[in-house]
């Protein structure tokens, strides 16, 4: 689960993207099909976006994943680990919709499995 400090801080580099492509959050929320006021939430933390309109954002700007979601391994000293993040990150700039739908879920039941619901 993301806490509030990461989807703030994904929200503040969704919000560096489009400024400094000077987009208005109407224009963005637009390519992204979804509503104005969800996209302005997501900007400030307050909403996710879904995997699918995260790849679609960094289709839009032709930037990874990575750049937005930032992962950090739990121990920054593990370059292996941050090594694996980026490469997962590349490879799903290239999938379809429906591949990051099925990829979405799997980590969702791979989440719930690990906390044994």
């Amino acid at each position: 689960m993301l806490d509030e400090s990461a989807l703030k801080a994904i929200g503040q580099r969704l919000k560096k993207y489009r400024l400094q492509a000077g987009m208005t959050q109407k224009q963005l929320s637009e390519i992204l099909d979804i509503d104005e006021q969800y996209y302005g939430q997501a900007e400030r933390g307050v909403k996710k976006l879904s995997l699918e309109k995260l790849m679609l954002f960094c289709t839009h700007f032709q930037i990874p994943l990575d750049d937005i979601i930032h992962l950090e391994a739990k121990d920054e000293d593990d370059p292996i680990k941050h090594a694996q993040i980026s490469q997962i990150s590349q490879l799903l700039i290239d999938c379809s919709r429906e591949e990051l739908a099925m990829i979405e879920s799997m980590v969702k039941n791979i989440d719930l499995l690990k906390r044994g619901i």
